[in-house]
């Protein structure tokens, strides 16, 4: 997505937040830099101050309507004044927190006009479908176990992206990878505790401690403190990584992926942790581990707990971090 696109979508909004709006029907509106066929698409603004962004509709298109979501709408608006009458897909958000997630998806169903401008209403519902899920909830809460994983692969993502904007790339966990990370043939493995004592942890698998192929591995330790009213949230490192990174759309998918959605926000607000130990080890051939080699055939799905009390780690302190983190970005991209 390009950031420039969120500039200008982003100052048309506000120009228009500034103007007042007639009445609960009415929509002050804006024409953004995309053109179609039959005109340019639209900012607007409607009397509650939520945002929309309207789509031209040629005079055979119908919009399916649907006010089913908690946050996203999708109607059909008429606009017209004493000499004109057109007609357009009203894709409106009714959720001001929201506001950002939406601007980001406005962007991406931009871009998509720009590449096809003769069909802009397939553009709109094609990126829409994939948006949708953002702003749902999701089906389950994280657990508090989950959340705290997640708290720890997002401190270690937001270590990568003040050395590298495009680190978003390098988050592989929530798709399933075996390793958290993968920088060039660096694998970073990331392990979270809340354990107030010991620096245990559990391996699943035998192939999660094995480097990537021709490559090194790093397990990152990282113990949290739950806390009320300090630290952090997931909510504040996601709002972090979305204004270091270039990828602002691929982080909010591979968040969805690992369980996390922007309208799931409020559920954690009061969940708060600090970090009190991040430890970077080595995970070299004398690190306890078992390796495939060593597990007699027909046992599978072995997991088993790693006492990194007995390991002297590389790295434990935020300058070494950060030039540990700086060498692993220059020395793989």
């Amino acid at each position: 997505m390009s950031a420039l696109l969120r500039k200008v979508i982003d100052e048309h909004w506000a120009r228009l937040d500034e103007e007042h709006v007639s009445g609960p029907e009415h929509v002050r509106t804006s024409d953004l830099p995309v053109a179609t066929p039959v005109g340019p698409l639209l900012a607007a603004v409607d009397h509650g101050g939520n945002r929309h962004l309207l789509v031209p509709l040629t005079a055979h298109q119908h919009v399916r309507v649907d006010r089913g979501g908690a946050a996203l709408t999708v109607r059909e608006r008429p606009l017209e004044n004493d000499h004109v009458y057109e007609r357009y897909a009203d894709l409106g958000c009714l959720r001001r927190d929201l506001d950002e997630v939406f601007t980001g998806l406005v962007a991406d169903i931009l871009a998509a006009v720009e590449e096809g401008p003769d069909r802009p209403l397939k553009a709109l519902y094609t990126v829409l479908s994939r948006w949708r899920a953002l702003f749902q909830h999701s089906a389950a809460p994280l657990t508090s176990d989950r959340l705290a994983g997640l708290f720890g692969e997002l401190v270690v993502l937001n270590e990568l992206l003040a050395s590298e904007s495009t680190a978003v790339d390098f988050w592989t966990g929530p798709s399933g990878h075996r390793h958290d990370f993968i920088v060039g043939t660096r694998g970073i493995e990331v392990k979270t505790s809340a354990a107030t004592t010991g620096r245990r942890v559990r391996i699943h698998g035998v192939e999660q401690l094995q480097p990537p192929p021709h490559g090194t591995l790093d397990l990152v330790w990282i113990r949290l403190e739950r806390v009320t009213g300090q630290g952090g949230t997931v909510a504040d490192l996601v709002d972090r990584a979305r204004q270091v990174g270039d990828d602002e759309t691929g982080l909010l998918f591979k968040l969805a992926e690992a369980g996390y959605r922007p309208a799931d926000a409020a559920l954690y607000q009061d969940v708060r942790f600090t970090v009190r130990e991040q430890w970077w080890y080595d995970v070299g051939d004398d690190f306890p581990r078992i390796a495939p080699s060593s597990v007699p055939p027909g046992i599978s799905d072995l997991d088993y707990t790693v006492d990194l009390d007995q390991e002297q780690p590389q790295v434990t302190d935020a300058p070494e971090i950060r030039a540990r983190i700086a060498r692993i970005t220059q020395e793989n991209m």
